[in-house]
């Protein structure tokens, strides 16, 4: 068995050499507190970190105390200490505990950048790590959870709370982790990338392991019968209930777009098994025709009705599969997709009826969310571009011409990114085009502070159209008025807060199973949710920043393609 007291200890002092460079801050701390404190997480990636704490007169020696404890637990408990990360506390202040609540609940997201020290003595203190990964804020409410509290400083041999102080003290660390391989990493010390590594710059590397690993992920929620596990709310591997068919199809047409990518056979089985499953979850509307061309509709069993975004995401899906191998194997299908498309279109004014009662198939809600009407103009534009019949290319344009009427612009939705970047290739109609850049630009303010697990695809799919058009010389007046270095700034900015949501492992330790999210994203404002659709969105993301990437990294550094 290998020696894991010696792995640990060789571990703590790869991260105190680094740790010991902020020593004039920590002695400002002790000045201000009368106190230093530090903290070591050890992981084995199975199970959640386990972090030791001590506080004395000096960074030195409460690094010492909280070494002590570490590896005699790792040596006693035979724990493998595969990841370890060291804090130590550099700045703080005291606050009421009624205004940190006032702080609590301004905030819309389940993280907490800064520890807290519930006493002076700095023994009863928490880094932010620890506060999101147990859930011990419920954002909702805007409070600490003194039950889960005072449960996780009993797990830790912390002296129990009867009450919240009048007093608290906040502070940030200074903080470095060790992986798997000895390499050690500082991380941010505050503000919403508070625990991450450091980066010089989002590059064309990280977006590939991004895209490699969150595929990866994926992947591997495919289960034998095809179907994916839903997701899990990460923070306490809780199970997410439910099913939508709808999001396995878009999670299906993600995993094909990594493949092209990565080459990696294994995503690509894994795709063809969920498309079967897809293809089990299909009806067709008249039975009786059993050998002629059918209307086929993908039906969700669990909510019983039909969606006419899950018809277009099965016929992206499936045109995009049968693109990467180079067959016709589901040519059948599309069509009869797209029958389905065609029976729920109005052409009166180019909308599209988006749900159907199942088994039924009666009419349930004419409109359900902006999203299927992206899906669909896709899908059309797919449809047209495999079988050259002209009413699919009609269909794909009226429904443009009602998203520039009743300017979608509004929605900041990426599905009508992807549509107009589709129906670019079949029209160079200057209206599109227009709307097309115009959709992304009006939303970059909105897009900058609201970081959705969207804006990267939205910004994606319009830098591609923009590169069309420049390079084809396409009729586009609205180019004099759309900054692209400004543009080109978002989408980076973008990518770089959404790592923020990326599962590095000096983030998932603190979750309750951390190999199960590895190098996966999570939304923190849902207790750290791990959903396909949400890793769909990031994965799919990540892989348009990444086949854009020489022409992104061009406009960053001369202002204009």
């Amino acid at each position: 068995m290998r020696d894991y007291a010696e792995i640990f200890d060789r571990k703590a002092e790869l991260l105190y050499e680094k740790l010991k460079n902020g020593e004039n801050a920590y002695a400002d701390f002790v000045a201000a507190f009368g106190k230093a404190v530090a903290f070591i997480s050890v992981c084995d990636t199975e199970q959640r970190a386990y972090v030791f704490r001590a506080s004395a007169d000096n960074a030195d020696n409460a690094w010492e105390k909280a070494r002590t404890s570490a590896a005699e637990f790792v040596r006693t408990e035979k724990l493998n200490p595969v990841w370890v990360k060291g804090d130590i506390a550099k700045k703080g202040e005291k606050k009421p505990f009624s205004e940190l609540s006032r702080q609590l609940a301004d905030n819309l997201e389940d993280f907490f950048s800064r520890g807290i020290a519930f006493d002076d003595d700095l023994e009863a203190a928490l880094i932010g790590a620890e506060i999101n990964g147990n859930l011990l804020i419920s954002h909702k409410d805007g409070k600490i959870k003194l039950t889960a509290l005072n449960k996780y400083f009993a797990f830790c041999e912390v002296r129990t709370l009867t009450q919240f102080p009048e007093d608290v003290i906040l502070f940030d660390c200074e903080s470095c982790f060790c992986d798997e391989k000895s390499a050690v990493y500082e991380l941010y010390s505050e503000g919403e990338s508070c625990g991450r590594r450091v980066s010089c710059g989002l590059d064309k590397q990280t977006a590939y392991r991004a895209v490699c690993t969150s595929s990866d992920y994926l992947a591997m929620q495919v289960g034998l019968d095809g179907k994916f596990d839903y997701g899990c709310y990460s923070a306490s591997n809780k199970a997410i209930s439910g099913y939508n068919i709808l999001r396995h199809a878009g999670s299906v047409w993600s995993l094909l777009l990594a493949y092209r990518l990565s080459g990696d056979k294994f995503v690509l089985e894994q795709a063809e098994s969920a498309i079967k499953y897809l293809i089990r979850n299909m009806v067709y509307k008249y039975p009786e025709k059993n050998s002629r061309e059918n209307t086929l509709y993908v039906f969700d069993a669990e909510q019983s009705e039909v969606k006419i975004g899950a018809n277009a995401l099965a016929v992206i899906a499936l045109t995009e599969y049968m693109d990467i191998v180079g067959n016709n194997k589901y040519e059948k299908y599309v069509r009869e997709l797209g029958n389905g498309i065609t029976e729920l279109f109005d052409e009166r004014d180019g909308s599209f009826f988006h749900v159907l009662k199942y088994p039924s198939l009666a009419p349930r809600d004419k409109f359900r969310t902006v999203f299927y009407d992206g899906e669909t103009v896709f899908a059309l534009c797919r449809l047209y571009g495999l079988t050259k019949k002209q009413s699919y290319l009609n269909m794909a344009c009226a429904a443009a011409d009602r998203f520039i009427a009743k300017d979608f612009t509004k929605y900041s939705d990426h599905w009508t990114a992807y549509a107009l970047k589709e129906l670019a290739l079949y029209t160079h109609e200057e209206k599109y085009l227009e709307f097309a850049l115009k959709n992304a630009f009006v939303n970059l303010d909105n897009i900058y502070r609201k970081h959705t697990q969207v804006c990267l695809e939205l910004l994606g799919a319009a830098f591609g159209l923009l590169c069309m058009i420049k390079e084809q010389n396409l009729p586009c007046g609205y180019l004099k008025d759309f900054d692209e270095k400004l543009f080109v700034e978002t989408v980076f900015q973008s990518a770089d807060y959404i790592l923020n949501l990326y599962g590095y492992p000096e983030y998932v330790m603190y979750f309750e199973r951390p190999c199960g999210c590895l190098g996966s994203f999570f939304i923190r404002s849902d207790r750290c949710r791990t959903r396909i659709d949400d890793v769909q969105h990031f994965c799919s993301g990540f892989y348009l920043l990444y086949r854009n990437f020489e022409k992104l990294d061009a406009v960053r550094k001369d202002g204009q393609l």
